[in-house]
């Protein structure tokens, strides 16, 4: 593992050996004392529980690189030793005024040794987005640029632009095309070895009207991670967030359109719940009247003049979530069908013991 150096306090750095014995000893305290609260808050959910879940078939699995995420203000939740090749700092933004913000300060993370850092970059609106990538605004260039120089201290920069509009499917290969330019400018000029590596939502077939196309991006980058979870989402009918027979279409159609050796194929480990009720909205008055009779609303109050009244309704909810069981059966599948690079979104939302059933593979 890389050592790192510690900032204590001039008096404690300068202290004589019997200090240090007692810092030592307070921080191996310190340790101690986090991973018993953690490991006796997971036997109480245990206890507590009244539902089983089932033990994973694997005892472990092995892969070439294992890619995972760490959000900005949780860096608290990824641990050097967790078997993690490659390590997404997430995320840099672009505000309204084509500015990057949220740029990630990479020396908040200590990563073990070998692990690769990448500098994640998102743009979360649909209208921004197309004034990003399209030349024709004056931004496109100076934003690669600075995307580019924000990342010097990292391993590699990771494109999440989720929000592209349908009509620039060009505009966002040539944008991805100028990236690659100026990060291999960088490299050589630098001498340095960044990787490029893009984010596209799971498919499983190729349609026309797609804008995400696999074959034609992966030509660009160094790696394709294929987001194999959304299969339902928030607003969808319920359903699995990633289900064995849909994750196994978008691996299959995934290895016609990638490379092997570019390919990554991500998992989710989160869940989703759904209401069969939603009370939240605006209504036409006549409808929230017959709502209310419906649910027998006897009292109506005035609160400074507007009308208010409350009521109780039963509301049914149904959940889909993955454990280690899930995960790794889908892992199973992956690394049957050749796939030998996988990812995780995100730290945090994992079981905790979950890590313990993946290992990296040694090269030869």
């Amino acid at each position: 593992m890389r050592k790192t150096k510690r900032n204590l306090p001039k008096n404690l750095s300068e202290s004589s050996p019997k200090n240090n014995f007692f810092v030592e000893i307070s921080v191996l305290l310190l340790i101690f004392l986090s991973f018993n609260f953690s490991s006796c808050t997971n036997q109480k959910i245990k206890a507590e529980a009244g539902y089983t879940l089932r033990a994973p078939a694997q005892e472990s699995l092995e892969f070439k690189e294992t890619w995972s995420f760490v959000l900005q203000g949780r860096e608290d939740e990824y641990r050097p030793e967790m078997p993690v090749t490659d390590l997404c700092y997430y995320y840099t933004d672009i505000n309204c005024y084509g500015e990057l913000i949220d740029i990630p300060n990479r020396t908040k993370l200590t990563v073990n040794e070998g692990t690769r850092v990448h500098f994640g970059m998102c743009c979360q609106s649909t209208s921004l987005t197309h004034f990003v990538i399209s030349p024709e605004y004056g931004l496109r260039d100076r934003i690669i640029k600075e995307i580019v120089d924000a990342a010097k201290a990292f391993d590699g920069i990771q494109l999440d632009f989720e929000y592209v509009p349908r009509r620039d499917k060009k505009k966002y290969l040539d944008f991805i095309q100028k990236m690659r330019e100026e990060i291999n400018a960088q490299n050589k000029e630098g001498d340095k070895n960044q990787m490029l590596s893009v984010c596209l939502p799971g498919r499983y077939k190729d349609a026309e009207s797609d804008f995400f196309t696999y074959k034609e991006i992966a030509r660009l980058c160094d790696r394709v991670f294929i987001m194999a979870y959304d299969e339902h989402w928030a607003t969808s009918q319920p359903g699995p967030v990633a289900s064995t027979e849909w994750s196994k279409k978008v691996v299959e159609f995934a290895l016609t359109q990638i490379p092997q050796e570019k390919l990554i194929i991500g998992m989710p480990f989160y869940g989703r719940t759904w209401n069969d009720k939603n009370t939240a909205k605006a209504w036409y008055f006549t409808s929230l009247q017959q709502n209310m009779i419906e649910n027998g609303v006897k009292d109506v109050y005035y609160e400074n003049d507007i009308p208010m009244f409350k009521y109780k309704t039963e509301v049914e909810v149904t959940g889909y979530f993955n454990d280690n069981y899930s995960v790794l059966n889908l892992c199973d599948i992956y690394q049957k069908a050749g796939i030998d690079k996988v990812g995780f979104w995100r730290i945090g939302f994992e079981s905790e013991d979950f890590w313990n059933y993946i290992k990296i593979r040694k090269e030869d």
